[in-house]
């Protein structure tokens, strides 16, 4: 559980993200931490996080200070540390003396610390296209259709688009089944490319290797 509540000291924005795989709202203290949290929900190497997990205490110039990483993730069996700072912020004195103080406590614990900017969280297309596939991660699938889309996936030569999957299987709510198909993507269980072009119709729709496998089996 957080240790401390979120908290507006500079005009920063606060609120709650509906994380879908938390099943619950997880605080965020900024833009750039909302949009990480994006990522987070979506990242199939991220087991589960929490916001505020705990404060490292630490001495400077005769003081007892203290920083509290914004949050703590477990992507691939490894418990990481994050720190979401706007990269104009990253090289102040006092940030990197909080970096190396959370460096030092990781590295004591085998953890990872890293620091993230809106560089790694805003660069090109991949947030806006999560934040698109989002939207639908909470819509329900008829098992009927969701065993014809996995079965036509595994029979095609070539992906074929979600315009084209939808209007096949469902010709008469080719819609609905485009939501569908995104609600499916969110979760990983059809892909499609996230990181070059923004999410249209014309995307390609596969089976993830996992499932391939598993029909060829």
């Amino acid at each position: 559980m957080p240790v401390r509540n979120v908290s507006n000291h500079g005009g920063n924005v606060i609120g709650s993200f509906p994380s879908v795989k938390m099943g619950r709202m997880v605080a965020f203290e900024s833009l750039l931490e909302r949009d990480y949290l994006y990522l987070l929900d979506y990242d199939p190497d991220v087991a589960w996080f929490e916001e505020q997990p705990l404060t490292i205490e630490y001495q400077h110039e005769g003081k007892v200070l203290h920083y509290t990483p914004d949050f703590h993730l477990l992507e691939r069996g490894r418990d990481v540390l994050v720190e979401c700072k706007p990269v104009r912020f990253t090289h102040t004195d006092e940030n990197q003396r909080k970096f190396a103080v959370a460096q030092l406590w990781c590295d004591q614990r085998r953890w990872e610390f890293r620091v993230v900017t809106e560089q790694q969280v805003r660069g090109g297309v991949r947030l806006e296209n999560i934040k698109l596939l989002a939207s639908y991660a909470r819509q329900s699938v008829d098992p009927v259709l969701q065993g014809r889309i996995y079965a036509f996936l595994h029979d095609v030569s070539a992906p074929p688009t979600i315009t084209a999957l939808a209007s096949t299987l469902v010709p008469d709510a080719t819609a609905l089944a485009v939501v569908r198909i995104l609600h499916l993507a969110f979760h990983h269980q059809v892909c499609i490319p996230l990181d070059d072009v923004p999410l249209t119709g014309d995307a390609p729709v596969y089976l993830p290797i996992r499932m391939r496998k598993e029909h060829r089996a």
